[in-house]
């Protein structure tokens, strides 16, 4: 029979008898001279006191270890260790609520160090609450502030939340909200203490505990430095990362009463450390321990760091070190790497790589266990064991978040299709099935740490008697380049040649590493958060992988495209090392699906694809604005449809809110190459329409030419304020980006429109600037498509326009930095291809940009603009049988923009990429000629009146100008609504 959860009314009453039994007592239990000890005191009042709030103490449930809803602390710890906490109240397995114990005879008023320790509890466990307790007295502390030992027992009690035992039936309201498992378990819980759970890597503990290990980092690879003089700063590095974890590890051990409390001070204080790491290397087994065979460290060194791991120099409590929290702290920490000088001095500065990348994010908890639901869940049957060719791996693992996350949830599964697993079995299930690769030889050195904490459990080891109870995880956990192969050597072999590229480069053989995996055909799953570094870093950090991946004999298929992200490359390879049955599940960024550069992926990934959640702007990294979707693909190729689910609310898909999610299915014909129609159900009926009532595309030949901008590479420099210009003068005075003024030739100007907001329907836009337009421009000849733009020569600057070329002189230093291939034309913009394209009659739209926003530009401005923008350019062809003013009207229509954002990136606040890519798909429906000369009419009378509106004062004339668009753009909404066959609901639900 399971446990029974007394309702609020039962469980007063149970209490008011327990009260009234601990009365009859009372005087003998808190006596001074007491010899009623703290493990009685748990027995008979506190762990009923816990079952009447609502909490299986004795797991009645018959859960497994990790997800039952009280873990209970067998053994007392010594006296002076914070050691962890008698209960741990847990919720899915996360604690929620710890509480400590005390026997009766403990004035809890007078026990600064049991208010202290409970604190340093909550604390450690980036929790808002702790209780401390001796049944005579309960005491609820705020658990966010570090513990100091100048604090009273007073100090951050919330208030009205110390109780005597008298006061329990009186305020059990107040005890029900803030301790049983009703309300703890419950959404409100956070908010009965007034807490919002911060990211990983955000909370009070997460920052304190940073700072400490990077000042004990600092110190080890100082005393490193300083005794070996030749060692390399990557050297001294790994050498301070296994000497930190073995410190580490002993640490936890003694706060679990696995070992005796401060063995390790003692130890070090004798100089007798290294001693003390053999036995544990005799104990452990698993290579922690051999730290210091190859460095030396002074031993005032080492004993400044091991001092520090001990109250009240530190105030963590060790033993509650969960491994997914130190991994996830350790993210943080390993984003620094340590340099050393001319001198020998040791500092930390950040990854460069990292850094521009945007820094280290933690994966949350959250979307790490949604991960695993989609990819490892099918592959493990409820009440049978893993399988046993089961095998899971993290190409880029890291610290080994993902890693825990798999061992742990590995465990649950096999205890609660077998029961209670020990030592031995975990480190079975973790040498059998979890793998990891990663190119920073410290992370995978803490991600070993971390499973090897995951393996000891909750387990007590006697030292005294046991030998190599740990696995040793140097096969499954691998230093080296998950995305660079063998072939390294012979793609890139000037690099290769030079030992220190290539360690960096660190070129990995899966086969040879995991030849047992490779032989049964590839990984079962593939699960993880792949780096995300932009072509442009990589140039910058890692030119010689950059170099790798472009050459065609690599297989990177992206790195084809001229704009990839490396996350791209890590789904390519990862998809290749699955088995045939496998599942690859990933969180990365969706703009593949829509961006020119990832077409070649969406070619690749396409055939593959199981499922897609798409986040569209809702975030999931705190802080951080990165669109994401997480993605399960198969070892195979997928014949049916793709299932896609549209999430509208992130945090509530992550809690399993249907609401959260609509649920979408793309035919897999639509999965090629091409932008990918990701679109709602409701949007998917008039998208069909349109589809259907389609008689071309817009970009097709012959309808609308869909160009960049002009890319100047440099247009600080290019693009110019008037500052004076006087008709009768050949210069026109221009100010620089210093505000320095200089007179440039008019010849060699053009009107240029840089940042000018755009508006509906609106007419021909104001340039803002000028630009040094130095370029001799031909049309195309008849029968040819593109025109061609010259740079004027040396001799034609000088000649003609000597007053620019003493300006780009100066700016010459500027214009030569620019990845650009010049010859004596340094004044070169970065690109030409639509130089030729700025005159004549043309359609600017701001590509980035909430509404349509399409004028007409008459004056042939020079206009910025890349894949990303500012501005994208259109213009009817010459064969064209629709004008620039039905364009705009088509382009302007609710439903198209609809469309075009379906297959386009967007971001917060509504802002969609209104680019070629998601332009030259939209559909153009059939229009009558009538049609026709009523767009024309409408759309050329709502520029007009955009143009007034932009002199008029009077508030009547706005008022009725504004009333007047508003009924064209209606007349121009119902003809095309009209021309696809379209009903007004199905154009609102396309919005």
């Amino acid at each position: 029979m399971g446990f029974i959860r007394l309702d609020k009314e039962a469980a007063r009453q149970e209490l008011a008898r327990l009260v009234e039994q601990y009365a009859t007592q009372r005087a003998s239990l808190e006596a001074a001279g007491s010899t009623y000890p703290e493990a009685q005191v748990r027995l008979d009042y506190i762990d009923k006191m816990l079952r009447i709030l609502g909490w299986d103490v004795d797991n009645d449930e018959g859960l497994p270890h990790a997800l039952r809803d009280v873990v209970v602390e067998q053994t007392l710890s010594e006296e002076g260790s914070t050691g962890r906490p008698d209960y741990r109240l847990r919720v899915d397995g996360r604690d929620r609520l710890p509480w400590e114990a005390k026997k009766p005879s403990v004035r809890l008023p007078l026990s600064r160090e049991s208010a202290h320790q409970t604190r340093t509890y909550g604390f450690t466990l980036r929790l808002p609450a702790a209780v401390l307790t001796n049944f005579s007295e309960l005491v609820v502390f705020d658990t966010l502030n570090e513990p100091d030992e100048s604090q009273g027992t007073d100090f951050a009690v919330i208030p009205g939340c110390r109780f005597a035992y008298t006061d329990y039936v009186p305020h059990f309201d107040d005890l029900w909200q803030r301790l049983s498992y009703e309300s703890v378990a419950g959404d409100d819980f956070y908010s009965v203490y007034e807490y919002s759970e911060p990211p990983r890597g955000a909370s009070p503990f997460d920052r304190s505990f940073l700072e400490h290990f990077r000042g004990w980092r600092r110190q080890l690879a100082q005393g490193i430095a300083d005794r070996d003089r030749a060692l390399p700063a990557a050297q001294v590095g790994r050498l301070t990362q296994r000497l930190l974890n073995a410190l580490l590890f002993l640490r936890v051990c003694e706060d679990r009463n696995i070992k005796r409390y401060e063995d390790l001070l003692r130890s070090s204080a004798a100089h007798a450390l290294p001693e003390q790491f053999k036995r544990a290397d005799e104990v452990f087994n698993a290579g922690l321990f051999r730290a210091l065979d190859a460095v030396e460290v002074d031993a005032d060194v080492l004993g400044s760091v091991v001092r520090d791991l001990y109250w009240p120099n530190s105030k963590f409590a060790f033993g509650l070190l969960e491994p997914d929290t130190l991994a996830a702290l350790y993210e943080q920490f390993l984003a620094e790497r340590i340099e050393i000088d001319a001198d020998r001095v040791v500092t930390l500065v950040p990854k460069p790589e990292l850094v521009h990348a945007g820094g280290v994010v933690p994966t949350p908890a959250a979307v790490v266990d949604r991960l695993f639901d989609l990819a490892v869940g099918p592959h493990l049957v409820a009440g049978e064991p893993v399988p046993a060719e089961f095998t899971l791996a993290d190409p880029a693992c890291g610290s080994g978040v993902f890693l825990v996350a798999a061992l742990q949830r590995l465990i649950c599964h096999t205890e609660a299709a077998t029961g209670p697993l020990d030592l031995a079995g975990r480190g079975r299930l973790a040498r059998t099935h979890v793998f990891g690769v990663d190119i920073d030889g410290e992370a995978v050195e803490v991600a070993s740490l971390s499973l090897l904490l995951v393996v000891l459990g909750e387990d007590l080891v006697d030292i005294t008697s046991a030998h190599a109870v740990l696995p040793s995880l140097n096969h499954n956990l691998q230093v080296g380049n998950a995305v660079v192969g063998p072939d390294f050597d012979r793609i890139v072999p000037d690099a290769a040649a030079v030992p220190e590229v290539r360690a960096a480069v660190a070129p990995f053989d899966w086969a040879r590493a995991f030849p047992d995996v490779h032989g049964a055909g590839g990984f079962t799953c593939i699960v993880g958060n792949p780096p995300y570094i932009r072509i442009q870093v990589l140039a910058s950090y890692m030119p010689d992988q950059l170099e790798y991946f472009q050459d065609p004999r690599s297989g990177c298929a992206s790195a084809q495209s001229h704009n990839f992200d490396l996350y791209m490359i890590f789904i390519e390879r990862s998809l290749r090392l699955l088995a045939p049955d496998g599942t690859l599940a990933f969180v990365v960024k969706h703009g593949f699906t829509s961006s020119a550069a990832g077409s070649r992926l969406r070619g690749v990934l396409g055939k593959r694809l199981r499922q897609l959640v798409h986040f569209g702007v809702q975030q999931l990294f705190p802080g951080r604005l990165t669109y994401t979707c997480l993605i399960v693909a198969c070892g195979t190729d997928e014949p049916s449809n793709l299932e896609v689910s549209l999430v509208s609310d992130a945090p509530g898909y992550l809690s399993g809110d249907p609401q959260a999610v609509t649920q979408v299915s793309i035919p897999r014909s639509e999965l090629g190459e091409a932008v990918w129609p990701i679109a709602a159900s409701e949007s998917a009926s008039a998208f069909a329409a349109m589809e259907t009532a389609a008689i071309a595309r817009l970009g097709d030949e012959n309808w609308v030419d869909i160009f960049v901008g002009v890319q100047t590479s440099a247009d600080d420099v290019f693009m110019l304020r008037v500052a004076a210009d006087d008709p009768a003068s050949e210069c026109v005075d221009v100010l620089d980006e210093d505000g320095v003024r200089w007179p440039i030739e008019r010849g060699v100007l053009r009107p240029a429109i840089r940042d000018v907001p755009l508006a509906p329907y609106g007419d021909q836009p104001d340039g803002d600037y000028v630009a040094i337009f130095p370029y001799e421009v031909a049309q195309p000849r008849p029968g040819h498509k593109r025109g061609r733009a010259t740079p004027f020569d040396p001799q034609t600057m000088a000649a003609t326009f000597p007053k620019a070329l003493a300006y780009l002189r100066a700016k010459e230093g500027r214009l030569r930095a620019r990845a650009v291939t010049l010859d004596e034309a340094f004044w070169a913009y970065g690109r030409t291809q639509s130089l030729w394209r700025m005159d004549g009659l043309k359609i600017i739209n701001r590509t980035l940009s909430v509404v349509p926003q399409y004028v007409p530009d008459r004056l042939n401005h020079v206009v910025p603009g890349g894949g990303s923008g500012p501005y994208t350019l259109l213009r009817p062809s010459p064969r064209c049988p629709i004008s620039v003013e039905v364009v705009i009207a088509l382009l302007s229509h609710p439903a198209v923009d609809a469309y075009v954002a379906a297959r386009a990136r967007a971001f917060q606040g509504g802002f969609v990429v209104h680019s070629k890519e998601s332009l030259r798909h939209v559909p153009i429906p059939p229009l009558p000629v009538g049609a026709v000369a009523e767009l024309e009419r409408n759309t050329t009378e709502l520029q007009t009146l955009e143009h007034r509106l932009r002199e008029e004062n009077d508030s009547v004339l706005r008022a009725s100008i504004i009333q007047r668009r508003g009924y064209l753009a209606s007349e121009n909404r119902s003809i095309i609504t009209k021309a696809y066959g379209l009903t007004e609901d199905q154009v609102q639900a396309a919005l």
